[in-house]
Formats: structure tokens, sequence, C-alpha cells
């Protein structure tokens, strides 16, 4: 049962989302958390003087799969080394600012009580399936060296 007196500014009626700073707390605590893991693994350990077998496809087939040379990337980024980053996985170094903005937007209308859809439109979605399957098969090609991470330790 509905109220006939309407909401006092500031009070969330049914049916709508609430609005306020407080509303900023769960991007916050995700950016946060991927912050930390970055910093973590920077001091914990160095990728580029330790060998870390974690991507099965390249350790079962020889071929380097999207992600191969995203923690280095990662790693020479904290470092600011941007060319170096570039060089492991060119597609993380994209992605980091277009996910930070995606997580600044979803913050900013949380704040504002908006909703956002957070899934893109399909075609989005397609297109970049398309652009990681061309990368994964091209830095596999010896003609495209240059976008492959940069070889392993002791490999």
């Amino acid at each position: 049962m509905t109220s006939a007196v309407p909401a006092e500014r500031g009070e969330a009626t049914p049916g709508t989302p609430a609005r306020g700073a407080r509303r900023a707390l769960l991007p916050a605590a995700i950016a946060g958390a991927a912050v930390a893991l970055a910093l973590l693994v920077q001091l914990v350990l160095d990728p580029f003087q330790t060998d870390i077998p974690l991507c099965p496809v390249y350790h079962l087939t020889g071929l380097h799969c999207p992600g191969c040379g995203a923690i280095r990337s990662v790693h020479a980024l904290i470092d600011g080394d941007v060319l170096l980053a570039l060089r492991n996985n060119v597609l993380i170094v994209i992605a980091l600012p277009a996910v930070a903005a995606g997580v600044v937007l979803w913050t900013v209308r949380r704040v504002q009580g908006r909703i956002m859809n957070l899934l893109p439109p399909t075609a989005v979605v397609l297109a970049l399936v398309a652009l990681v399957a061309v990368f994964a098969v091209l830095r596999n090609l010896p003609t495209f060296w240059f976008i492959a991470p940069t070889s392993l330790v002791g490999a």
C-alpha cells in the first residue's frame, strides 16, 4: 500500500534507487581491491625475473593467448615504463583506462541514483571479441613479433 503523502526531500520512494555518497562504496571497494592486488603483485614478485607459469595455453601449445604478458604489462605500467607495458600486452594498456573510465561513470551514476546497465551493447561485445581474436592470431605470427610478449625467464 502506498502513502498519499509525498516523500520528503532526500528520501527514496519505493521503486526508485537511493541517492548519496554511500552508494559509491561498492565501486570504490572494487577499484581499491584491484589496485591493492596490483600493488601486492608488484611488491611480491617481479615477472621479468621469475617465470610465472600462469598461462596453460602457452605451456600446452607454445602459443600466446590474448592475456599472455598481462602481469608483466601491469608490472611495467606501475614501474612507469609504458613502452615495455605496450610491448608485453597492448590490449591491457588500452583496456585499463577504458575500465577506469567505466568505473568512474558507474560510480557517478550510482551516487546520483541513476540505474546503469553494466553490460555493453551486443555490437560492442562482438567487436571486442573480434578484436581480441585478431590480436591472438597476429601475436603468434612471426611478422608481428612486436606484439608478442617479451620472452620468459629461461625460455
